[in-house]
């Protein structure tokens, strides 16, 4: 009887993913089948094509290899009655770790003579711990691996495995395409009986633009023999709240919404999760950005200007300067007000300087120091800027810079969303500080000598 018991408990307990509506349950470990991340969760579970936060362990570890920054995520979730699940993941440089685990409230043990119970109780508890890599082979094309360890205990039985993914993602400045396969293993053994796991190959395709991503997906259960599409979209406000929705097809679910807060490098995400024959649940996390990798010297040499202003120098070196600001004056108003790409924007700064180093030979004789073209700062790979030298008795002034902290950061044309976007800059560039009295956002220089205004939240002075 006792027996008997777990088994039905096996079908009945942590099982709400596969065991509803006319599906059967036919698998080991639903567990794994769980949707991870809260984000990820908001969206439907279409994410294998996104896959660019620490929810990349779960959905895609290619994803790892194209992550900037290192990221560390707590979450928790109350699971239908009396079963609640606990998630931690972190990545960093290309590798990625994390633990999950479900648990329930004690059980009473009931028998044939004791139906009431026989004042023993038992609990089952659900864990998950692994660790992933991802590389890129190109720009675009990254590749990754995730080992995981699982286990299921209910009351003194108990089982473990091994299982593994595979992923695939090629990612342009808009398009996403990712391809993972999911819970590759052997069979659990639990008790009498044997279950294989939820193997699964998922599609994704995705597109992402300056404050909206929508996502798409294709989900094949081998074991179960059943096909499940998801989708997904994300909608970002100033690149601070975030509104998600999607819906997720499988047996028993439905849609799904939820928004998240960006304040620095802090990040709160909360979860709707709907089911047809259950109540809704709510997912809350709390993600931490750590650190971020090391932009390319040569791109700060090129997106960075440090040369002091209103400052005495030479005569020869400072009417060369003065004609340097009026021409970056100029470049300005002609400047198109329209949003234009980074790669747009670099390639007119390069083409500009070589313009002004044909007409500034007389830099040449001057007695002080001068800043390298562009595309010497790129062959040489280092972005130093030599200071100009101030007259004596003159104090040098000191340019203030921000560094922004989040990538895609949006440049407004004025200081609140109201105003358009000029343009976006990439995570870990240096921009001139030009005004920082507002409340909520700092004015900067561009490089090529636009001025626009950018959130306090995503960058740091």
């Amino acid at each position: 009887m006792k027996k008997l018991l777990l088994s039905l408990t096996i079908l009945l307990i942590g099982m709400p993913t596969i065991c509803w509506g006319n599906g059967a349950c036919t698998t080991a470990m639903p567990f794994l089948k769980m949707g991870m991340g809260v984000r990820a969760s908001a969206m439907g579970k279409a994410f294998c094509a996104v896959a660019n936060d620490d929810s990349a362990v779960h959905y895609n570890p290619a994803g790892l290899g194209q992550i900037e920054s290192g990221q560390m995520s707590l979450e928790y979730t109350k699971w239908l009655e009396d079963v609640s699940y606990t998630g931690v993941s972190g990545v960093y440089h290309g590798f990625g770790g994390f633990a999950n685990m479900l648990l329930t409230d004690e059980i009473q043990t009931t028998t044939e003579t004791q139906p009431q119970g026989t004042g023993k109780t038992f609990r089952e508890m659900d864990g998950i711990f692994g660790v992933s890599g991802g590389i890129s082979l190109t720009n675009h094309i990254s590749v990754g691996g995730t080992g995981k360890v699982y286990s299921q205990e209910i009351g003194n039985e108990n089982a473990k495995g091994f299982a593994g993914d595979i992923g695939f993602l090629c990612k342009t400045k808009q398009m996403g395409l990712g391809l993972v396969v999911q819970n590759i293993g052997t069979k659990m053994r639990f008790i009498d009986r044997k279950f294989a796991l939820p193997t699964t190959i998922r599609t994704g395709l995705a597109w992402t633009g300056s404050w909206l991503t929508i996502s798409g997906e294709m989900a094949n259960i081998l074991p179960e023999k059943k096909t499940v599409a998801c989708v997904g979209l994300e909608g970002w406000l100033a690149n601070v709240i975030a509104l998600r929705c999607g819906y997720d097809s499988e047996d028993g679910h439905g849609p799904t919404a939820g928004f998240g807060v960006r304040l620095k490098n802090v990040k709160i995400d909360y979860a709707f999760v709907s089911y047809e024959k259950f109540e809704a649940i709510h997912r809350l996390s709390v993600s931490v950005k750590f650190s971020s990798r090391n932009v390319p010297e040569s791109l700060n040499a090129v997106v960075t200007e440090r040369i002091p202003e209103q400052t005495r120098i030479a005569p020869v070196a400072e009417e060369t300067t003065q004609r340097r600001d009026q021409q970056l004056d100029s470049d300005k108003k002609a400047a198109p007000q329209a949003p234009c790409s980074y790669d747009q924007w670099l390639a007119d700064i390069k083409e500009k300087e070589k313009v002004r180093q044909k007409q500034s030979s007389v830099l040449a004789t001057a007695t002080v120091a001068t800043m390298p073209s562009i595309p010497a700062a790129l062959r040489t790979g280092t972005s130093s800027v030599p200071t100009l030298q101030p007259a004596a008795g003159q104090p040098t002034k000191q340019v203030k810079t921000i560094t922004i902290t989040n990538d895609n950061a949006p440049i407004f044309s004025g200081p609140g969303t109201k105003y358009s976007v000029i343009t976006t800059v990439p995570e870990g560039v240096e921009l001139i500080l030009v005004d920082d009295s507002k409340q909520w956002y700092y004015q900067v220089k561009l490089p090529d000598g636009r001025l626009g205004w950018i959130s306090y939240v995503n960058c740091q002075k």
